[in-house]
C-alpha cells in the first residue's frame, strides 16, 4: 500500500513540473522584442491634407521595426491613440520608409462633443494585417503612422499613442 501511494505521489509531480514548464513556454512565446513596440506621450500635432493616397510629410512617432526571416510571412500592425481632428481625417502606415497607405480601416472621424462632457478626445484603435506582396522584405522592415485630413485641410492632435508589430 505504501508502494502505491509513494507511486501515486511521484506521478504527481511529474505532472505539476510538466504542467509548470508547458505553461512557462506558453508565456514566453508571445513576448515580443522590444524594437516591435512602441510608445509615445508627447503630444503630436499633424496639419495636412490628401487629395489622392496620403501625405509622407504627416509621419508621427513612434517607428517600431521587425525583422523577417528568409522566408518572408504577413505580420499584424496594431496603433492605439488618443486623437481629436477638427474634421474626417485618414490614418495609414508607411512600410520602410516609402509612401503611406491604407492597409485595412483608415478613416477618424471628427469627435462630438456629448452632452455634460469638456473633452472632445476620444480613443482609437486600428489593426492590418501586413502581406509580404504590401512590400515586406527580409531583414529589418519598419513601420510609422501618417495622418492626414481627407480631401481637406484638418488638424489633427494625437496624444498617448502606442503602436506595436508581430509576426503572425
Amino acid at each position: 500500500m505504501k508502494t502505491l501511494f509513494t507511486q501515486i505521489k511521484q506521478n504527481a509531480l511529474h505532472l505539476t513540473a510538466f504542467a509548470c514548464l508547458m505553461m512557462s513556454g506558453s508565456i514566453s512565446a508571445h513576448a515580443i522584442a522590444p524594437s516591435q513596440v512602441g510608445r509615445t506621450f508627447a503630444a503630436q500635432t499633424v496639419s495636412a491634407i490628401c487629395n489622392t493616397g496620403f501625405c509622407n510629410e504627416a509621419v508621427i512617432e513612434p517607428k517600431v521595426s521587425l525583422t523577417e526571416p528568409a522566408t518572408v510571412t504577413p505580420v499584424i500592425v496594431t496603433w492605439s491613440a488618443d486623437y481629436n481632428t477638427t474634421g474626417t481625417s485618414v490614418v495609414g502606415m508607411s512600410l520602410n520608409g516609402g509612401p503611406c497607405a491604407a492597409y485595412g480601416p483608415f478613416v477618424l472621424q471628427q469627435p462630438q462633443l456629448i452632452a455634460g462632457s469638456n473633452s472632445i478626445t476620444v480613443s482609437g484603435t486600428r489593426q492590418w494585417v501586413i502581406l509580404p506582396s504590401d512590400g515586406l522584405v527580409k531583414g529589418t522592415n519598419t513601420f510609422q503612422m501618417c495622418l492626414a485630413g481627407y480631401e481637406e485641410l484638418q488638424v489633427i492632435n494625437v496624444g498617448y499613442s502606442s503602436l506595436t508589430v508581430q509576426s503572425q
